[in-house]
This record gives C-alpha cells, structure tokens and sequence, in this order.
C-alpha cells in the first residue's frame, strides 16, 4: 500500500512497442501508440473513454518540433472531451504527474505514455547536446558516444571494469564472440560498437487505478509502494562519473 498518499494507487496495465532502429510512421507517435494503447484496454477491460486522465511524457528535441505532444492527442481522442496533461520529458515524470491526480483524488484511472523517434532525426548529437548544461557543456556540442566514453574511461581507470569486461556483456546478450567484439574498432575510446546503444524507436504505456478501482479492474494490482525523485549533477567535473548516488538511492 501507500501510507504516504491519501489513496493507493496501482499499475493495472501496461504494454510497449516493439523498440526498433527505425519505425514508418510521423513523429507524432501515433502510428507506435496506437496498438500499445489498444493491448493496455485489453488488459484491464477499460475503453478510451473510461480513462479520466491522460498524461504524456515526449520529446520535442528528438521530434523536432515545439509541442510535439500535440499530435500524439489523435491517438486518445478529443471526443468527448478529455482531461490531458504532458511533460516534456520522459514517461516516468509523467507517471508521477499521474500518480499525483490519482492519489489526490482529482481521478480514479489514468493512462501515462511515452514515446520518441530517434530515427527521424538527421543530427541526433546536436538535438541531444541541447538537454546539457546550456552555459558550459552544450556550446561543446559533445556527442553522445563521447560522453558516455569519458565514463567509460574514468571506470577504467579507476579500476571498477575493463574493456573486456564490457565485451563480456555484449557476448553474453549478443551470442558473438568477445574476441571477435575486442577486435572492432573504437567508435569513442575505449568504446566499441558493442558498447553503444542502436539508435531506438519506440513508445510505451501504463495504465493507473486507485485501490478500489484497481481491484475491480485486474486480480493482482501492482500497489505503488514509493516514488524517489532525485538527479546528480549535470556538471561533470562536480561528480564520480564511476558512480550514481541517485540511482542507488531510489533503490533503498
């Protein structure tokens, strides 16, 4: 249950698409929503029309346009009118926003959805560069592989991995060869193809309840038991770079 909250609130359904390098489709989502939200109804038996409040999380960096939750709303309808919110973000601010109007008993159901389409962008290290810190870091216009190497390195060094360690991982998810993986040239030293993620589209969907509802709706509601909100620092000279207080303490 949630002793903190006014009202229990729980996850009652949820459903994603099928995450690829590139998806047909606008980069408005609707294209990828539209079956996830269909598998979300089937779940737990509820129509577009039974949900009370909608909440999206997107991305107008990656989309490439100002507002670009604007279109994802044909896929919920405007007809009857709709309570809608959106963050620009990811889904996971927005489940909180949703999770807020449900507890607070502003609604009983709710569904949260993200969604992004990499793919479609033509510079995806300039439009990503933008979230950094806009005074220090993205006039540097660093490129995403790079970051994510001086991490790397900085473990490294430290001595927390070693690259064949990591080649290690790829092996084990791919089913290739470490060897074959070491022998691949750098993209970012000391990164290699194996260590960087595919370029993703994809979208995702949660449907929420409160306690009473959720009981109603599915046999075993997933009780939201605590929410942590916390960020390390954007700055990279404030912070281990080998470490991640934040992911450690929402774990706790």
């Amino acid at each position: 249950m949630t002793p903190t909250a006014p009202r229990d609130v729980a996850v009652v359904g949820f459903a994603h698409a099928r995450h690829t390098e590139s998806t047909f489709g606008t980069t408005n989502g609707v294209e990828m929503l539209a079956p996830v939200f269909a598998e979300c109804y089937r779940q737990t038996g509820l129509d577009r029309t039974d949900i009370e409040f909608w909440c999206s999380g997107s991305s107008d960096y990656l989309a490439g346009r100002a507002f670009s939750f604007i279109s994802a709303v044909d896929t919920i309808g405007a007809v009857p009118p709709i309570s809608e919110s959106h963050v620009e973000m990811d889904a996971a601010w927005a489940f909180f926003e949703a999770y807020l109007k449900i507890a607070s008993g502003q609604a009983d159901t709710a569904l949260v959805y993200g969604f992004g389409k990499a793919s479609a962008s033509t510079d995806l290290d300039s439009a990503l560069a933008l979230q950094l810190d806009p005074y220090t870091v993205a006039p540097l216009w660093p490129g995403r592989h790079h970051l994510a190497a001086l991490q790397a390195r900085a473990g490294i060094d430290a001595g927390r991995w070693s690259e064949a360690e990591m080649a290690s991982v790829a092996a084990r998810a791919t089913g290739r060869d470490e060897k074959d993986l070491m022998a691949e040239p750098y993209i970012a030293d000391p990164l290699r193809p194996h260590d960087c993620p595919p370029v993703t589209d994809g979208a995702g969907a949660i449907i929420l309840a409160s306690g009473d509802r959720a009981r109603e709706l599915v046999d075993t509601p997933a009780y939201i038991t605590g929410i942590e909100h916390i960020a390390d620092s954007a700055e990279f000279g404030a912070r281990d770079l080998t470490d991640s207080p934040s992911a450690r303490a929402a774990a706790v």
